[in-house]
């Protein structure tokens, strides 16, 4: 194909990887399998990935978290334009229910959203923290976050705030079109709370070393890792000591890992039915004393909820305490 002129602010593969959180072969993958192709090459035939290109990626990446499989994200998502200037900054009060069918008609999920509406109390309120979004604030958003996080402890503030916090910053993109800047500093902002959070703890409980510990981990088709971090912080609150390997760890890894550490618990989280991989489960390594297999997200439950299937954060976070200290 001829090259179309390369704008000046277009990503690299590599680039455009990074900023979204996922690998490199697989922003090739979708590239080649759902028609996402990037808007430019360069002279020499290299991709390049506009900032029209990047918010669509990362609206497909958002359908994912959210449960949509990744052919029809990336169905929905591929012939719409979004814009990369937001429009007048929407106020917190402002955010109406509305419509709860997407495009394309894929379902909106609900019960998380419906649940965070009737939370106002305690620090770091929904609407205080969605404001602080929509004002580019990061710093002081992740000040809300680290303090919600601190005075009502990561389950409560995670399932309360902070998830449906990023539910609302999706929605209001989902709206207008735009806004994807302030998704996207809201995840960094969470992301940024939930580790400080985990490292405070860790600090101050001291974990014991003579304890087994927990490994958290995606399989490789899996880039969105954030839960992780949620579950962490809420087992280093309790003292329990986390190993987390993060995001598209492949399974010849995670068994490799699971050898060396020979942990009390295994978590392993899926956002789609995509990124659930039965058969990878069952090639985990085994090891002495054996371990339990916990496994959390919507990806395993569209598998028939699977063995060690765990509905909540609350649920994953007593299951895991139970492996560690029976």
């Amino acid at each position: 194909m001829n090259a179309v002129p390369t704008p000046a602010d277009s990503l690299t593969v590599g680039a455009t990887a990074r900023r979204l959180g996922i690998a490199a072969p697989t922003l090739r993958s979708w590239e080649r399998r759902y028609g996402l192709s990037p808007s430019a090459r360069s002279a020499g035939g290299h991709r390049r990935y506009s900032p029209e290109d990047l918010a669509r990626l990362r609206a497909m990446l958002r359908l994912i978290d959210q449960g949509v499989a990744t052919a029809e994200a990336a169905a929905s998502v591929r012939d719409r334009i979004y814009p990369t200037q937001s429009p007048t900054v929407t106020s917190a009060t402002s955010v109406a229910d509305g419509t709860r069918t997407r495009s394309h008609g894929v379902p909106k999920p609900v019960p998380v959203r419906r649940s965070a509406r009737t939370r106002t109390d305690g620090p770091g309120k929904l609407a205080d923290l969605f404001q602080l979004a929509n004002a580019m604030d990061g710093d002081r958003l992740t000040h809300e976050v680290a303090r919600s996080l601190d005075m009502s402890g990561a389950v409560d503030a995670w399932t309360s705030r902070l998830m449906p916090l990023l539910v609302e910053v999706g929605d209001q993109w989902e709206r207008t079109g735009a806004c994807v800047e302030v998704e996207h500093l809201a995840s960094d902002a969470v992301a940024g709370g939930l580790r400080y959070h985990t490292r405070r703890n860790v600090e101050r409980h001291r974990p014991d070393e003579t304890e087994r510990a927990v490994v958290l981990a995606c399989l490789e088709r899996e880039d969105h890792a954030l839960p992780l971090l949620a579950v962490a912080a809420a087992l280093a609150e309790r003292g329990v000591r986390v190993r987390t390997l993060g995001a598209a760890t492949p399974v010849n890894s995670l068994s490799d890992a699971v050898r060396r550490i020979r942990p009390a618990a295994v978590f392993i989280w899926s956002s789609a039915s995509e990124t659930a991989d039965l058969d990878a489960l069952r090639g985990l390594a085994r090891t002495r004393p054996s371990y339990h297999l916990v496994v959390g997200g919507p990806g395993w439950q569209t598998l028939g909820e699977p063995d060690g299937w765990v509905n909540s954060l609350a649920e994953a976070v007593t299951t895991l305490v139970s492996a560690v200290r029976p």
